[in-house]
């Protein structure tokens, strides 16, 4: 008789972590119960009063100090599938859904306050996922007070528990993938993990990862405290000072100068700013080859293998475009919000089946996936990310039973 495994449905009923009495709770299926106390808090001012593990329906419960509960779907290793389209809403957007729900009024745009609220039921009935990124997070900082609270809130609600991998993680797997790939050698595990994914901590270049972890107790208290800890940084009600990013801005903007000063053919101009991707980002390139144990000068000597090895990966080949865009237009103004903009929205072109950006870098990555013959997935208005979402037939699971489909 095979013994029941220690983590399942079959035994628990519910683990619960009560952030106000500072406790640990086991429900077992007989109805034993277990309890606690947990060590010192690490949250400085954690909203979040109560998190719960369902074993049943493999979600996390989170209440906050003000009563306010939602669900966040908890990550399996052995099913890493989301099932639905994922939508990837820039920073503007999201104020926009939590206007809709809040206080419609403040949504002038009748069109976009439509949009927002058929948002809200796909992303609530199990249409679509809208993943979370640490752009996010560092964004939403500088809010303070009920907006931030009321942000927070519906980020955390309706992205449920999903997120983008980290861009500069994305950047690494591409890199490690094609090293790999240039050199025939085995391609890393790492490389083939989702980027819209369930994982914890995936949203952060650091670690750990759950991927990475073989410790089932380790495992399960990071799944079962990341949600509470995304919350409660999301709607913390202290603001926090933005990085403004300058030493980057002021670096990009000197290259734009440069090129704006050169008389340079344009077939020049474009080769030079993609030699000059590389030569800025060379360390990225240095830690993906010590991942697959390859010597990276090899490869960084060949000039033809680098022109084509950009065009093949999915994130910077529109990253480096990008960037090419910006350096060439003696006109960009860069700012230290283009940072996030041009990593995190090139990364969820990539790998996102939607994407609602800010107009400036939606524009030019729409310009970029026409110029690689790809399907334009970016939109820089909700009214134009719904239409697509209904052109492509996009429903609410209610919606699909009613129609019969599976």
């Amino acid at each position: 008789m095979t013994a029941t495994p220690f983590f399942s449905a079959d035994r628990f009923q519910y683990w619960a972590i009560d952030f106000v009495r500072n406790e640990f709770e086991v429900v077992t299926v007989d109805g034993q119960r277990h309890t606690e106390a947990l060590p010192p808090p690490t949250l400085r001012d954690n909203q979040v009063a109560r998190s719960v593990f369902d074993w049943e329906r493999w979600w996390v419960w989170n209440t906050t100090v003000r009563g306010d509960l939602f669900a966040s779907e908890a990550y399996s290793p052995m099913n890493t599938d989301k099932g639905r389209p994922a939508v990837y809403l820039d920073q503007n957007h999201w104020s926009t859904l939590a206007w809709a729900r809040v206080d419609p009024s403040k949504v002038k745009n009748q069109d976009e306050l439509a949009a927002a609220q058929r948002i809200i039921a796909l992303a609530a009935d199990a249409g679509i996922v809208l993943p979370l990124s640490s752009a996010h997070l560092t964004e939403t900082g500088p809010l303070y007070g009920d907006r931030r609270y009321q942000v927070g809130l519906m980020m955390a609600s309706m992205s449920a528990g999903w997120q983008l991998r980290s861009p500069l993680k994305v950047w690494g797997n591409e890199l490690a993938a094609m090293l790999a790939g240039y050199e025939h050698l085995p391609v890393p595990p790492s490389t083939k993990m989702p980027v819209v994914t369930l994982e914890p901590l995936a949203w952060s270049s650091g670690g750990p990862h759950a991927h990475e972890i073989d410790n089932d107790l380790e495992l399960f208290q990071l799944v079962l405290t990341e949600p509470s800890v995304i919350l409660s940084t999301l709607i913390d009600t202290t603001p926090l000072q933005r990085s403004e990013a300058s030493a980057w801005v002021e670096r990009n903007r000197q290259i734009t100068e440069l090129f704006a000063a050169e008389d340079l053919t344009e077939a020049e101009r474009r080769r030079r700013t993609t030699g000059l991707f590389w030569c800025e980002n060379i360390q990225e390139l240095e830690r993906a080859a010590a991942i697959v144990g390859v010597d990276a000068s090899r490869f960084a000597q060949d000039a033809d293998a680098l022109v084509h090895q950009l065009k093949t990966m999915p994130y910077l080949s529109i990253l480096s475009t990008l960037f090419q865009y910006r350096h060439l237009d003696r006109n960009a103004r860069w700012k230290s919000g283009d940072f996030f903009d041009m990593l995190y929205l090139s990364c969820a072109a990539a790998y996102c089946d939607y994407v609602a950006a800010e107009t400036y870098t939606g524009t030019q990555i729409q310009q970029i996936l026409r110029q690689q013959g790809k399907r334009v997935n970016t939109f820089v208005s909700l009214t134009d990310l719904v239409a697509a979402l209904d052109r492509d037939g996009v429903m609410t699971a209610s919606e699909r039973a009613a129609r019969g489909d599976h």
